[in-house]
């Protein structure tokens, strides 16, 4: 718990009460959550489509897995700091109603106020590509039920991809069962308009809605709008992701094209202010031991020569006299 009381407390409270959509920036690592918090943002996203590209350095298809995804976690509430809520991607869960408790637990661990668990078959892929598979409806179900059962303040949020796969009529079927199952919330990938958005309330009996603005799909309609519908938690997952991206293709291609400094980039002073520099340095300066003051050396006086006595010479034998002739 935070000094101001538990993440997953205030994130409910806060979707839970009428107003515009909480809106979440989308990180991956320390630095971006760090980025994130010192812009405002009182909410983030940890996606598994960006773990698995900044970290692996590959599409979304399944490979970031449960481990990943909870180091990523620590990284990204180092990052944020303890007040920031932490919604975070679970995927499927990483396998049925034992697999998605134990991913419960070691999310709220780890540190997450809230995660989505969607129900594709393992292994899953982006929302927004073809070819997804949807488990039966019971199945997807039983995580969610499993998860809401295993956690503690964590907020369970209910995702389906059928709208893409299956249609609305199959949609909304899903999203009641997930409301019964006991999720906190529902996310509809791919759902976009406030016509839809008001649909999907109705069937999840009225609980919060969130919505995905990822650059990966069409745009869904502004956040104002759907507000009206019942959307409490708007996800901007890649959008950090892919200005990084650009920007670090833009600075590589500056060094080797011009042999020189790109132009525009964060002064390294100003990067340092944001990791903390100054605060860590007087942390360490207090807790460093005390240095003895280097004393003064004492001027030498000169020291007076005294004369050397004079030894008297040595006297020399006299030399034996001759014996006299008898």
């Amino acid at each position: 718990m935070s000094r101001q009381g538990y993440p997953a407390d205030r994130l409910r409270a806060r979707i839970a009460a009428a107003g515009p959509p909480v809106p979440a920036a989308g990180c991956f690592d320390a630095l971006s959550a760090r980025l994130a918090a010192d812009a405002g943002f009182g909410a983030v996203h940890l996606s598994g489509a960006a773990v698995g590209a900044a970290v692996f350095g590959l599409p979304d298809l399944g490979f970031a897995g449960a481990t990943d995804m909870v180091e990523a976690l620590h990284r990204v509430r180092a990052g944020a700091g303890p007040d920031v809520p932490i919604v975070a991607d679970a995927d499927t869960g990483y396998g049925d109603a034992l697999q998605a408790a134990e991913t419960a637990r070691r999310y709220e661990t780890a540190g997450a106020a809230a995660l989505h668990l969607e129900d594709q078959v393992l292994p899953k892929r982006c929302g927004h590509m073809a070819g997804k598979r949807l488990v039966p409806v019971a199945e997807a179900a039983a995580r969610i039920a499993a998860a809401a059962d295993a956690r503690q303040r964590l907020l369970v949020i209910a995702r389906t991809d059928a709208l893409s796969v299956a249609g609305m009529p199959e949609t909304l079927v899903r999203v009641a069962a997930y409301a019964a199952a006991g999720a906190d919330a529902i996310f509809v990938e791919g759902a976009r308009d406030r016509a839809a958005f008001e649909a999907i309330r109705e069937a999840a009996g009225s609980l919060p809605l969130v919505v995905n603005y990822s650059e990966a799909g069409a745009a869904p309609e502004p956040p104002a709008v759907l507000a009206k519908a019942g959307v409490r938690l708007a996800l901007y997952p890649v959008s950090a992701l892919l200005a990084g991206a650009r920007a670090m293709r833009d600075a590589y291609r500056h060094v080797l094209a011009e042999n020189a400094l790109p132009p525009g980039t964060m002064p390294w002073s100003e990067l340092n202010g944001l990791l903390g520099l100054d605060e860590l340095t007087e942390t360490e300066r207090r807790y460093l031991p005390q240095q003895p003051q280097p004393q003064q050396p004492v001027a030498q006086q000169p020291v007076a020569q005294q004369p050397v006595a004079q030894q008297p010479e040595a006297q020399q034998p006299e030399p034996p006299h001759p014996k006299e002739p008898a």
